[in-house]
């Protein structure tokens, strides 16, 4: 209290409790109280402001290069009714480390993740002085396998929490004699990639959302988290629901949502019924005992090779697609078959955006199939069969406008780093020549890769401000189509890195967590 305050001032002044309060009476110090007393309450006031929630400088935050736009949060809390922000966990995983090149490029790709999450987050203050873009905190996780241990160290100076794993499932483990017999042939990384499922364990959030590391995030993911968190009968529920773009608007809602994922319907075919899910993204909520379901189905190793009907997990049609094997084959498997209705399937020209066509040019199934969705045909002839041939009314994810885009997902369009235009390859196979000739908009694409490197410069730059000038940007110089790279690339093929922090540097005069 104010009087509380008074007294405080007294004694420090006076030496005692007593003495001070009535030295305040006396006539020869009246006025220096009256001093005291209006003093002591400007104080006050200014500590309100600094502590109100919608002040830009908070008590808690210390004053560095960005303290205009960090807010410092107390530790994690999966409570969102305690009035701190709910921290959502991000995990990517770093599966191999072979090449050199390819790893400083992942190793970019890890702070620009992290910066187009935080610039999406509680702690991000505009520049204008306005609002942050998101009610929720964040914390980031790299799942490390022992094959790139020697790499943690820099994630870690990134604000990477670290954990180190070995795959989940070996092929020893796997009882299944085909699936063991083939399962370090799977695209990209065998066994290797099943490290993704330590998501699952980050169980000091309500959330977690695994990263490929070729991702950018554009917008605020608060609808989604929105839908997880809150009953359904929250109206921040129920508005979070009306704004999130479904890929299938007819489907219902699940009673209650443990993830969202996307599909990888570029890679699909019309007249498959099941399509793979899109790895590079996926939201759900943290359980060991998710985790331990799907070691137990890997390990029983129920696959049959091939694709399409009879085939794969199950023998249900879950084969033969890239990753089929590995995530994206095992993650689709769960939530369609183990957990049914407890997934939601997020529009793939707004989540998780490859950019790519979507529609079937061939060369298999040409004659039938041409330019009809990739999709599997949702509506039904009156015998039953699918009909294929009103099967055309998809929206076309390569000229989707960059301002609908939540996220990317940079695969089609070519990674960022290695400095390449989004121009069609010229295939062995000639049959694919016009498949691959239509794959993207190169124009489209190549705007979605200026993001990620206007993401780059903003950490590079904020990285200088808050070392006091110590850690340079890396030269800007590059003339290569620099419209687009922004002066990172050379030329073709030949990218310049960020120019890491010293191995003492704290992030957190970056971000404030």
């Amino acid at each position: 209290s104010e009087d509380g305050a008074m007294v405080i001032i007294a004694r420090r002044r006076g030496g005692g409790v007593s003495g001070g309060i009535l030295s305040i009476c006396s006539p020869s110090r009246l006025f220096l109280a009256t001093v005291a007393v209006a003093l002591t309450i400007y104080i006050l006031s200014v500590r309100s402001i600094l502590q109100s929630p919608s002040s830009p400088f908070p008590a808690n935050t210390d004053f560095d290069a960005t303290s205009a736009r960090s807010v410092s949060v107390s530790s994690p809390s999966s409570d969102a009714t305690d009035g701190s922000p709910v921290v959502i966990a991000h995990a990517i995983s770093l599966i191999k480390c072979s090449k050199g090149p390819s790893v400083t490029g992942f190793l970019d790709a890890a702070a620009v993740l992290r910066q187009s999450i935080h610039k999406n987050s509680i702690h991000y203050r505009p520049k204008d002085g306005g609002n942050p873009p998101s009610k929720y905190s964040y914390q980031m996780y790299a799942i490390v396998h022992t094959s790139c241990a020697e790499h943690a160290k820099v994630l870690e100076r990134l604000g990477y929490e670290i954990m180190v794993r070995d795959h989940p499932v070996k092929k020893e483990d796997v009882r299944g004699e085909w699936l063991r017999n083939h399962i370090e042939s799977e695209n990209c990384c065998g066994s290797a990639e099943f490290i993704k499922l330590y998501a699952y364990h980050l169980t000091k959030h309500p959330i977690a959302v695994h990263w490929d590391m070729d991702v950018a995030i554009l917008q605020p993911m608060d609808d989604l988290y929105d839908v997880m968190i809150y009953p359904s009968d929250d109206s921040r529920h129920v508005e979070a629901k009306r704004k999130i773009e479904k890929q299938h608007p007819e489907d219902p809602w699940p009673e209650k949502v443990d993830a969202f994922l996307t599909r990888d319907i570029t890679s699909a075919k019309p007249w498959e019924k099941v399509t793979g899910v899109q790895g590079g993204f996926l939201v759900a909520r943290p359980d060991p005992a998710v985790f331990d379901a799907y070691i137990e189905f890997i390990k029983e190793g129920n696959y049959i090779g091939g694709r399409g009907d009879g085939k794969g997990w199950g023998g249900l049609g879950y084969g033969g697609f890239q990753g089929a094997m590995a995530y994206q084959g095992t993650v689709a498997y769960y939530y369609d078959q183990l957990r049914p209705n407890t997934a939601v399937e997020l529009n793939v020209c707004r989540w998780n955006q490859v950019a790519a066509d979507v529609i079937w040019r061939g060369p298999d199934g040409y004659d039938k199939h041409h330019l009809q969705c990739r999709e599997y045909p949702r509506k039904k002839l009156e015998n039953g069969e699918p009909d294929y041939e009103s099967n055309v009314e998809c929206e076309d994810c390569r000229n989707t406008p960059i301002e609908a885009v939540k996220t990317v997902h940079y695969t089609a369009c070519k990674k960022p780093w290695e400095c390449k235009m989004a121009n069609p390859r010229v295939p062995r196979d000639k049959r694919q020549e016009y498949r691959l000739k239509n794959l993207v908009n190169v124009t489209a694409c190549m705007n979605l890769v200026r993001e990620w490197f206007v993401l780059r410069r903003e950490f590079e730059d904020a990285l200088e401000e808050a070392s006091n000038g110590y850690v340079k940007p890396s030269p800007r110089s590059g003339k290569f189509q620099d419209e687009y790279f922004l002066g990172y690339c050379e030329k073709d093929s030949k990218y310049i890195p960020i120019n890491p922090p010293p191995d003492d540097f704290d992030v957190k005069k970056i971000y404030g967590v």
